[in-house]
């Protein structure tokens, strides 16, 4: 029996709560609906993703916590993105503390059954392989990452690593998930440096550079509609499966996933509004019970 594969393209901005939501509920649902693997592409409106062992209030410039913490308290929020506005979120994932953007980065998440991959059991293997993934997708388009620090992509320039993906996993209900960014402008790196201190812990190779001088975007000839492509494809090889003419028949919102959908959207609701909706658990990591 070949694998349910599912691709979630990108959809119209939503805020980094729906999307993060999302992003848990379908590693929740995934086993149980006898999915064996899946990737999304998605984008945040201007947001702080805290990892979730982080302190916003060592991480984040101090006016960006107040503005959203009055915001959180006193509008709330809808799924649609708040314009002029820098969300703070918390993800389920470690590792450090990211701005997105809707046009600095592109975010991406590889979803696999454990049950069926049980190579991807050990923390370092997995990310080894997975970054593999994206690595290869990338060469397509003549670009040629490595692996550095614990789970980073970097393009080397000159001699020197310059980071321009950052990788995190978290795993639920038999489901690993590894979600990373990739820079697409050098702005974005312009507004990390605005709203985010130096952090506080750092890979050996980042040598104390500012945001400025260890980040870097991808050229500007990446495309974006290639790499997803290419993306599955290097999924679809993994698995030692052929890769389908037309993605668009393995969409999480076709027909042969209608049932997982309807699951997993129910689910990111309930989650949404009791936890990553809630300024309790982006500051202090506490949900209400």
């Amino acid at each position: 029996m070949s694998p349910k594969v599912f691709y979630f393209p990108q959809i119209p901005p939503r805020s980094p709560y729906y999307n993060l939501a999302t992003e848990e509920a379908i590693a929740v649902k995934l086993v149980s609906e006898g999915i064996t693997a899946g990737v999304r592409l998605w984008k945040n409106p201007d947001s702080i993703i805290l990892g979730l062992s982080e302190n916003p209030f060592r991480n984040i410039k101090e006016e960006v916590v107040t503005r959203y913490e009055t915001v959180a308290r006193n509008e709330g929020f809808q799924k649609k993105p708040k314009p002029n506005f820098c969300y703070i979120a918390r993800r389920a994932s470690g590792g450090g503390t990211v701005f997105h953007s809707l046009t600095g980065n592109i975010n991406y998440s590889l979803y696999f059954n454990l049950e069926e991959r049980k190579e991807l059991f050990p923390v370092k293997d997995s990310y080894e392989i997975l970054l593999g993934i994206v690595a290869k997708s990338l060469e397509k388009q003549n670009i040629r990452s490595t692996p550095k620090g614990k789970s980073d992509l970097v393009l080397e320039k000159d001699g020197i690593f310059k980071k321009i993906s950052g990788n995190a996993q978290f795993r639920k209900r038999g489901c690993i998930v590894q979600h990373g960014t990739l820079i697409l402008e050098e702005t974005l790196i312009e507004r990390v440096a605005e709203v985010l201190h130096h952090p506080p812990e750092e890979p050996d190779y980042r040598k104390e550079r500012t945001h400025k001088d260890f980040l870097t975007s991808l050229p500007n000839f990446f495309s974006e509609s290639i790499w997803a492509e290419d993306l599955l494809r290097e999924v679809f090889s993994y698995l030692g499966e052929e890769s389908p003419d037309d993605f668009s028949k393995i969409s999480f919102f076709g027909p042969d996933f209608s049932t997982f959908r309807k699951h997993v959207l129910q689910e990111s609701e309930s989650i949404r509004k009791k936890k990553y909706q809630n300024p309790e658990y982006t500051l202090h990591r506490e949900i209400p019970t």
